[in-house]
């Protein structure tokens, strides 16, 4: 069976997808507010002139960002990718962005079929405030150590319990996730946190960060990190960092996305 194509008939699209989500409820639909779901779908809806139900790889917040998420759609007929891809940037708004588009295998899941998310957290840490990261970091005004953040959060890294690290109306559900590596680096004023797991609860990158330098600012043991793990119990972790520094960078998938016919089959010359 090719790629993009089911059993029913029906034709699997995979869009990669990237986003500012400040002027944004989240990406879900809701019932008010503008979100990116509802826009990525109505204007799929302009072009192709059918409905259609995007299902992603991870909801992300109000205010949160995306530089690589990824959704899947069904369409009964076949449509050119590139056509797709051109076509759609041409109808979202500027804070939207149709990477790539792909025709997957017909049991493709954007959300199921994920074997990794890395999500990045950026964290602006200079005495003085800059106009350039508005919405884009958290803005830390004094230093912070690196070796002790890379410490803290090392603690973190595998399979566990993060009930502590997870909203409160999260916790009644298996709250056991698996975090691969956490890598911290700063470039001049820009601390860099990338995350790399298989899933995250809801807004777990955001308290691990928030709980990591507050800790550092009150001088905290390291290690006693580990004793907030095995409290579960939110009460014990820190403050949640706020969405806008906060982006899904990468979903990686088996076979991964780049052996699929795409839009475009070869990297551009810029």
């Amino acid at each position: 069976m090719e790629p993009g194509t089911s059993e029913s008939g029906l034709n699997r699209i995979a869009l990669e997808i990237q986003y500012d989500g400040t002027c944004y409820n989240g990406w879900q639909i809701q019932n008010s507010g503008k979100t990116v779901q509802g826009e990525i779908e109505r204007a799929i809806k302009i072009l192709i002139r059918k409905q259609v139900r995007l299902i992603c790889a991870g909801r992300t917040d109000t205010g949160v960002h995306a530089l690589g998420q990824v959704a899947h759609f069904d369409l009964e007929e076949k449509v050119s990718l590139q056509k797709l891809c051109i076509g759609l940037n041409g109808i979202l708004e500027r804070d939207i962005s149709i990477k790539n588009a792909y025709n997957v295998l017909p049991d493709f899941h954007a959300r199921f079929s994920a074997v990794c998310r890395e999500y990045v957290y950026l964290i602006y840490n200079y005495y003085l405030k800059s106009p350039f990261v508005t919405n884009r970091a958290l803005w830390i005004n004094h230093p912070l150590d690196l070796d002790y953040l890379r410490k803290t959060a090392g603690y973190l890294v595998g399979e566990m319990d993060f009930k502590s690290f997870c909203k409160k109306n999260s916790a009644s559900e298996n709250t056991v996730r698996r975090i691969d590596s956490i890598e911290i680096e700063k470039y001049n004023e820009v601390i860099v946190i990338r995350f790399k797991g298989n899933a995250f609860l809801h807004n777990m990158i955001r308290i691990i960060v928030g709980t990591i330098c507050r800790m550092f600012k009150d001088k905290m043991d390291p290690a006693y990190i580990v004793e907030i793990i095995k409290s579960k119990d939110r009460e014990n972790s820190g403050d949640t960092a706020p969405p806008c520094g906060l982006y899904l960078r990468s979903v990686s998938y088996q076979p991964p996305l780049s052996s699929m016919e795409s839009a475009f089959l070869e990297k551009m010359p810029f």
